[in-house]
């Protein structure tokens, strides 16, 4: 990349300004008023022949039409079901452009539902020609809305090109009972905001001087089938609103780009930097900023996170290897400490002397405040408005933040884009309140990482596909992951150990599998080759939870030796020595990482498929010896190369020396 004033490449216009217009508009999606609603009657009004809602597949008995207090119109959709077990879904399938990316809602209101998931809801989602579910958009739902209608909101990512149909459904989410109505169901282009997000090189930003680079994420619009043209701006300010330096916009890669500036001669103190843009005469803009720090020498920090994505706690490298726990419960902590596993992420608060325990076990601890959220879920009694969340925050912060045991803390679990702001507030105060310790959030969200990057320091997110989906959704997760975050952000994954039928009844509960042994390890160390810096397992309590189908003995003993493997290799996956050039081929299914420890080369292959596949690690000098440190794998050495035999979803670790 080369720097420029500007430039006009690839549809793209590129401006340096000195000061960031103040005309230009807040960052957010924009309904496309010139296109129609693509729902077929939205408000259930016209009916076929057989007085079926027209375009939709609505079930019986479960759905009905219900001409007793709609929100418009003279009929609503209603949803009845007094049966967890049943599950079934009203679908309008909607004409789509492969690419382009929607903005839906629909008007709800619920009535006595009850279950463990969010509630009546609508959702989005996309299939090929094969019936192959592809993708979708899944915002939370309501339970009980006091016969009042509630607005659900959600956005998709782009439709993939493969897909062949995509569809809108209004629903009550599995195993849940009870009463919900549906009304004026709307679906449009979405017009996503042209920045998706920015990240500085360096952890929260803080340079003791020399060149500061931060990318920024776009999302280019396309009209007529070319780019449109986008004006970019650029300034830094300090925390009185005063311009500093000269920031350098950089020609970027497709969806990219870089600002550049010197930060030596900036005094000590909070900046912040903003970038705009805008396009197509108006009709499309964004902006997004990130808070950098000039200090004068390096920051001594109890825990942070290195340029290598390492977490650094108490001066030395750490890979964090836990699960998630419910509470922290004293008699399972001397078993759990027994384990592989150095760290646990529990939901419940931890009391004193339950940190003080997990301090005594020579365990970390990822501390929640995950729910201090006004109007969420699990949100505190304490907490009744958004005015009380600075309060409940800091007040937990500040008395478990100098406790040894303390990692991270855990600040959002799947909370939506939408209260972007109000998560990166709680983002900013932890900084505040607590520079010693990163914060750590987790998604299902995978397509929309890039818009929370200005509310966490790791990100995770959780894919959980078996039985229903390929083993290889965990390594796919962690690209994507990992590449939202440019590369940049550290990233604690969140794999399935769990069986889905501790959130399933009846027969489903009793029909439903955990991951396999070999399933477990695969997707472990496929998180590890896309990049992970982290591994926090789902879930320690769910294996208690089927203690009466899957023995937790059982589970546990498999549990632990795929983490055993994994905590012997932390040596190498903490080390950042050096690593000689090596070519790793083979098919799409096969993924690899490589490290270099103590005169060694480590290279891991993974096998995401369920069939077997060969690779090939070609070397830059003549083999001297190879072994298999993880892994069974069929290894053919040759004078320069390695060729490894994996089995259906094996992984493999090959120790390799070269020969002087």
């Amino acid at each position: 990349m080369r720097a420029v004033d500007g430039i006009v490449s690839r549809g793209l216009a590129w401006v340096v300004a000195a000061v960031l217009a103040a005309s230009l508009l807040a960052g957010r999606g924009l309904w496309a008023q010139e296109e129609a609603n693509l729902v077929t009657n939205p408000g259930f009004e016209v009916l076929d022949d057989a007085g079926t809602p027209l375009g939709w597949a609505v079930p019986k008995p479960v759905y009905s039409l219900d001409e007793t207090g709609p929100r418009s119109g003279t009929r609503a959709l209603k949803f009845s079901n007094d049966d967890p077990a049943r599950y079934q879904l009203a679908t309008c399938r909607i004409a789509f452009t492969p690419g382009m990316r929607y903005e839906f809602e629909g008007w709800v209101r619920a009535e006595g539902v009850q279950g463990d998931d969010s509630g009546a809801t609508l959702c989005m989602e996309w299939y090929d020609g094969q019936g192959k579910y592809l993708g979708g958009s899944y915002p939370s739902g309501v339970k009980d809305t006091q016969g009042a209608w509630t607005k659900v909101r959600g956005t998709t990512g782009r439709t993939p090109d493969t897909a062949a149909s995509v569809s809108v459904t209004c629903y009550v989410r599995r195993g849940m009972t009870g009463t919900a109505w549906f009304d004026d169901v709307t679906v449009r282009p979405y017009r996503a905001p042209l920045i998706t997000g920015l990240t500085a090189g360096r952890y929260r930003g803080t340079y003791d001087g020399g060149e500061a680079e931060i990318l920024v994420g776009l999302e280019v619009p396309q009209e007529g089938g070319r780019a449109v043209d986008i004006a970019l701006t650029a300034t830094l300010v300090d925390a009185a609103g005063t311009a500093h330096g000269q920031p350098r916009l950089l020609r970027p890669e497709p969806g990219l780009a870089v600002v550049r500036l010197d930060t030596t001669p900036l005094p000590a103190g909070a900046y912040t930097l903003r970038v705009a843009a805008t396009g197509g005469d108006g009709r499309y803009s964004g902006q997004g900023q990130v808070r950098l720090r000039r200090v004068e020498g390096p920051v001594a920090r109890r825990v942070s996170i290195d340029e290598f994505g390492r977490v650094i706690a108490d001066g030395r490298p750490f890979f964090p290897l836990g699960t998630y726990w419910s509470g922290v419960s004293d008699e399972h902590l001397a078993l759990y400490a027994a384990s592989p596993f150095n760290c646990l992420m529990p939901y419940g608060a931890a009391n004193p002397a339950q940190m003080d325990a997990i301090h005594r076990h020579g365990l970390k601890i990822i501390y929640s405040i995950k729910d201090y959220y006004a109007g969420t879920r699990w949100a505190p009694k304490a907490i009744q408005t958004v005015a009380d969340e600075r309060p409940a925050v800091e007040k937990t912060v500040l008395a478990y933040r100098d406790h040894p045991a303390l990692l991270a803390w855990y600040l959002n679990d799947e909370l939506p884009a939408d209260m972007i702001d109000r998560l990166a507030a709680h983002q900013e105060w932890l900084e505040e309140l607590d520079p010693d310790h990163p914060t750590w959030v987790v998604l299902y969200q995978v397509d929309e990482v890039r818009h929370y990057l200005s509310s966490f320091d790791v990100i995770g997110t959780d894919p959980y596909p078996i039985p229903s989906r390929p083993a290889a959704m965990a390594l796919d997760w962690t690209r994507r992951t990992h590449q939202a975050g440019f590369g940049r952000r550290a990233v604690w994954q969140v794999p399935q150990i769990f069986n889905w039928g501790a959130y399933r009844k009846g027969a489903e509960r009793e029909t439903s599998r955990a991951p396999t042994a070999l399933e477990m390890r695969s997707m472990a160390w496929q998180c590890i080759a896309g990049g992970a810096n982290g591994l926090i397992f789902y879930s320690w309590f769910d294996l208690w939870k089927m203690n009466d189908v899957e023995p937790f003995e059982q589970r546990w003993a498999e549990v632990t030796a795929m983490a055993a493997d994994i905590r012997r290799m932390i040596p190498v996956l903490l080390s950042v020595e050096p690593v000689p050039a090596v070519v790793v081929t083979g098919p799409a299914a096969v993924a690899s990482r490589q490290w270099s420890l103590d005169g060694a080369l480590y290279v891991l292959v993974v096998n995401s498929g369920t069939d077997e596949a060969a690779a090939q690690v070609a070397l830059p000098g003549v083999l001297g010896s190879v072994t298999a440190e993880v892994g069974t794998a069929t290894l053919d050495p040759a004078e320069k190369a390695v060729g490894v035999t994996l089995g259906a979803l094996e992984p493999c670790v090959l120790r390799i020396t070269l020969k002087p």
